[in-house]
């Protein structure tokens, strides 16, 4: 009796089985956006924008004039954060060597908080005019500041620049 069961069961499941294919067979079959969330899209709204705070610059430009080779030259480029809310310096970069941020701010800047940029210009390997861009990278706008500090310079034997 208990191997008539056995069939009988195994032969219930697999007419369940041939039937359940069969039915889902009968219509092709259709996805639903239910499941996709895309919180970007979900409103009818458009997003909010949210202004990024300004640091308001007092010159972006340093010109030195003439110098000798190997002459250092330091110059500190000053800023206010004109906001809205807190301004974050992320970084301070260079496009060469010869150019260094010495310093500037590593905390957080509240709304009419001043910082300052200080750049030194090694000379000693350089000739003729000069411009070297300093790059500040911050959670403003616009999200990169360019600095500039130019000049010419003249080693032993040189003319100065026109």
């Amino acid at each position: 009796m208990g191997v008539r069961w056995r069939t009988w069961g195994t032969l219930s499941l697999v007419v369940a089985v041939v039937a359940f294919v069969l039915q889902s067979c009968d219509r092709p079959p259709t996805l639903g956006t239910e499941l996709v969330v895309n919180p970007a899209t979900a409103s009818s709204r458009p997003p909010a924008v949210q202004a990024r705070p300004v640091l308001r610059f007092e010159s972006t430009a340093y010109a030195f004039d003439t110098v000798a080779a190997g002459t250092p030259v330091k110059h500190v480029f000053a800023f206010t954060n004109e906001g809205p809310g807190v301004a974050l310096v992320a970084d301070v970069s260079t496009t060469c060597g010869c150019t260094v941020p010495k310093t500037w701010p590593r905390t957080p800047l509240a709304v009419g908080e001043s910082g300052e940029v200080e750049v030194l210009l090694d000379t000693h390997d350089l000739l003729g005019d000069q411009d070297k861009v300093v790059r500040v990278v911050a959670n403003t706008d616009p999200g990169v500041v360019e600095l500039h500090v130019t000049g010419h310079v003249v080693g032993p034997g040189s003319r100065p620049a026109p």
